[in-house]
């Protein structure tokens, strides 16, 4: 406990001006009851303050969970609306996947219909192709034929037209002399003349 000095009745008393070399106190005495008791306050005040630090604490805890709770189930919920438009998305899809399988089935089956029909066509230019083969030795044979026949029939013609030349020319001049020779002499004087 302090000293009390009272200014108002006697203000000059216990005042030194001087600092005091050394306690002037002989004998204290001690109240343990008083001093447990006001520990005791102390030890109080410093838990009602740490149980008071304690429930602001608590309660800004439990404001700051009550705020992710909120948010996590804002975010849940979103999560279930984006799941939701997902699972249509979804749907969706799959009846498109099904439709395009359809699709191809059927492509597939007048793929398959079309490589038959091109195999049959391909077979047909074959057999078409070996028939032209045979078409054209065929006219290659009739052409040596024809060309050997027509060789053989002008050069029998040529013969005859020789032959009856020569016998015409002879009932004509009455000279032995062959055609050959009578145009022979023939080409020579126009010759001679177109060189004159």
């Amino acid at each position: 406990m302090g000293l009390f000095i009272n200014n108002s009745e006697h203000p000059d008393v216990y005042k030194n001006k001087q600092n005091p070399q050394a306690s002037n106190q002989v004998i204290s005495r001690q109240d343990f009851l008083s001093q447990l008791i006001y520990e005791q306050q102390k030890a109080n005040t410093a838990l009602k303050k740490t149980l008071s630090e304690l429930g602001m604490q608590s309660q800004h805890q439990e404001e700051s969970h009550l705020n992710q709770w909120n948010h996590v189930g804002n975010q849940l919920n979103d999560l279930q609306s984006r799941l939701e438009r997902y699972e249509d998305a979804n749907h969706n899809l799959a009846l498109q996947l099904n439709k395009q399988l359809e699709l191809q089935k059927e492509i597939s089956k007048k793929m398959t219909k079309q490589e038959e029909f091109q195999g049959g066509v391909l077979q047909r230019l074959d057999n078409q192709e070996a028939l032209m083969d045979k078409i054209s030795r065929q006219i290659n044979h009739i052409r040596s034929i024809l060309f050997e026949r027509t060789n053989y029939l002008t050069t029998k013609i040529d013969d005859g037209y020789k032959i009856t030349s020569s016998y015409v020319y002879k009932l004509m001049t009455g000279s032995d002399q062959p055609l050959t020779f009578f145009l022979m002499n023939n080409k020579q004087e126009e010759n001679q003349i177109n060189s004159d």
